[in-house]
C-alpha cells in the first residue's frame, strides 16, 4: 500500500489492475447468469426494448416527461417514442395526456402496473445475486460484507441503490 498526499492509502497500480480484473470477472459472471432470467421476463411481457427502455427511464426519474424529451432522453426518434408510447398506454403501463401549457406536447408517467415492470426486471437480478451470497462460505460472504459496508459508508451514491428490504447490512 502507498500512502497519497491526503494520508489515505492506496493500492499501488499492479494490485488495482488485478482488483479490476478480479471485478470485471464478478460482474460478468453476475450478469450473464441475471440476463438469462432478465431476458426471459422481457420476452413475457412481450415489450419491445424501446418500450423497457422507456418504462425503465421513466421509473428511474420518479416524474412524468413530454413523450419528446423521453425519446431525446433514450436517442430514439420521435416517431419510434410515440409508437412505444401508444403500445404502453394500451396496455395500461403509462398515462399519457396533454400539455398544459403547450397541447401538441404529449405528456406521459408510470401507472402502478408500468411501475412493477423495472420493479420484477430487478427482482430477476436480485435474485441472481441471493444465489451468489448463498453459494459463498461463512468466511466469504463475512470478507466482502466487511469491504461492501466500507463502501456503502463512504459512497452514499451507491448506497442509495440498495433494493428496498435490503438495507445495511451491518
Amino acid at each position: 500500500m502507498q500512502a497519497t498526499a491526503s494520508g489515505a492509502t492506496v493500492a499501488p497500480p499492479s494490485d488495482r489492475d488485478g482488483l479490476t480484473g478480479d471485478l470485471y470477472a464478478l460482474a460478468a459472471y453476475l450478469l450473464r447468469n441475471a440476463n438469462v432470467g432478465t431476458f426471459n421476463a422481457i420476452a413475457e411481457l412481450d415489450l419491445s426494448f424501446t418500450q423497457i427502455k422507456a418504462l425503465c427511464a421513466l421509473e428511474l426519474d420518479g416524474v412524468e416527461c413530454s413523450v419528446k424529451a423521453l425519446a431525446n432522453s433514450l436517442g430514439v426518434s420521435l416517431a419510434a417514442m410515440s409508437r412505444a408510447v401508444d403500445g404502453l398506454y394500451e396496455r395500461g403501463f403509462v398515462e399519457r395526456e396533454e400539455d398544459p401549457v403547450d397541447r401538441r406536447m404529449k405528456r406521459v408517467r408510470l401507472t402502478p402496473a408500468g411501475r412493477e415492470v423495472p420493479l420484477a426486471l430487478n427482482a430477476g437480478r436480485l435474485s441472481t445475486l441471493q444465489g451468489l451470497i448463498d453459494s459463498l462460505t461463512e468466511g466469504e460472504a463475512g470478507a466482502l460484507g466487511d469491504a461492501l459496508a466500507q463502501i456503502m459508508r463512504r459512497r452514499e451514491e451507491i448506497a442509495a441503490y440498495r433494493p428496498p428490504g435490503k438495507g445495511p447490512a451491518r
